[in-house]
């Protein structure tokens, strides 16, 4: 088949969305389709060119509205594409609704991933979200004949797939249990940042202004009391974007510049032997922004606990006592407290780690293309 995908971003932009699409493309070539990519250019300049036997088309975004690149080219782009299917990534409203325009025009089979709602980042946007959510959703999801959620428990707690359930397909996302492995090893990070002797906490997510959700600000917060009774304790900090000054400032005010390491953004390749430098990965989620948490399932193939906030599709990820702990969002009591346990209990953070690498085994992109490949079949009828 010729499958076009149509997201926000391309690696070597890093994202949740951007790892989901640049593994489900590689594995439906390995599969024998031809697969297309069209998202906005950055971090590199508009062009085409092929990854892995994926052809990427970059197109200029010349401006944003709330966080979303404009490619105005993306219509023209789209409607020239031969596409037996097109798959397109939410939350995006604008590539959503272009793509759903090219498959109602061409009557060409169309599925949309939802990542996860559209999320009010300020008070001022609550109106944004919710003229988008019953004004416009309604009609381009109206168009897609398959809607993804990545997991149960969101699709039942989001409002706006509940409004399409008969068309949302339940599937996981995924993991490159190859790359991310118990037998990488993490020395050269331990070296790199002075980290030998030290149990490390490890957190990756982006650092701007819309991944605060990420809970960053609350881990720090934790990571205080945490250090105020295990002082061999270290924060590892994977990620970069306009807020890192603000965390940088955090940390001076609560006294842990030389107890918490700013990493900032780490070549792809390299992300493995941070997860195997660490004890474990904490990810505190505010709220339901977060859709899934690809990098509790990295940490897990990597056999490393996670920690996760009780919120949005975390619990999905994180079975409790099994491969991690889930703690209330916004509670770094709490959250100090699933750290301290898994730093003190070294043989329960073991069988947390074995159990995620098999928790982890089970979701190999390689499982996740196959179950979205009969999705195609399906509705290509």
């Amino acid at each position: 088949m010729k499958i076009c995908i149509v997201n926000t971003f391309f690696p070597p932009w890093r994202g949740g969305a951007e790892t989901y699409v640049y593994n489900l493309a590689k594995q439906l070539v390995k599969r024998g389709h031809k697969v297309e990519v069209f998202c906005a250019s950055n971090p590199k300049p508009p062009g085409k060119e092929e990854i892995e036997g994926i052809k990427v088309y970059r197109l200029k975004a010349p401006f944003w509205v709330y966080a979303v690149p404009i490619t105005p080219k993306l219509f023209f782009r789209l409607m020239k594409a031969e596409a037996d299917i097109i798959h397109a990534n939410f939350p995006n409203p604008y590539n959503a609704l272009i793509a759903s325009i090219k498959a109602l025009i061409q009557q060409v089979p169309s599925v949309l991933t939802w990542h996860n709602d559209l999320p009010p980042i300020t008070k001022a946007s609550k109106p944004i979200v919710f003229i988008h959510n019953w004004v416009f959703a309604p009609i381009y999801l109206h168009w897609f004949n398959k809607i993804i959620a990545t997991s149960k428990l969101y699709f039942e707690s989001s409002k706006i797939l509940q409004k399409h359930k008969d068309k949302v397909a339940i599937v996981p996302n995924g993991v490159d249990c190859e790359k991310f492995n118990p037998n990488v090893k993490g020395e050269k990070v331990k070296a790199c940042y002075s980290l030998e002797g030290f149990k490390i906490i490890l957190f990756v997510g982006a650092l701007t202004k819309w991944h605060r959700y990420k809970g960053l600000d609350v881990l720090l917060k934790a990571f205080k009391l945490v250090s105020e009774k295990e002082s061999n304790a270290r924060l590892l900090i994977v990620g970069d974007g306009d807020f890192k000054s603000e965390y940088q400032k955090q940390c001076a005010s609560l006294g842990l510049t030389s107890k918490v390491v700013f990493a900032g953004n780490i070549p792809d390749k390299a992300l493995p032997e941070f997860y195997a430098a660490s004890d474990m990965l904490v990810l505190p989620s505010k709220d339901r922004s977060e859709g899934f948490g690809l990098t509790i399932l990295e940490a897990n193939a990597s056999g490393k606990p996670a920690i996760g906030s009780n919120v949005g599709g975390i619990p999905s990820v994180i079975k409790h006592g099994i491969n991690g702990l889930l703690v209330p969002p916004c509670n770094e009591k709490a959250l100090a407290s699933a750290i301290l346990t898994l730093l003190r209990d070294e043989e329960l953070a073991k069988r947390m780690g074995k159990a995620g690498r098999r928790i982890a085994e089970a979701q190999d992109w390689r499982h996740v293309a196959e179950a979205i490949e009969k999705i195609y079949f399906q509705i290509k009828k």
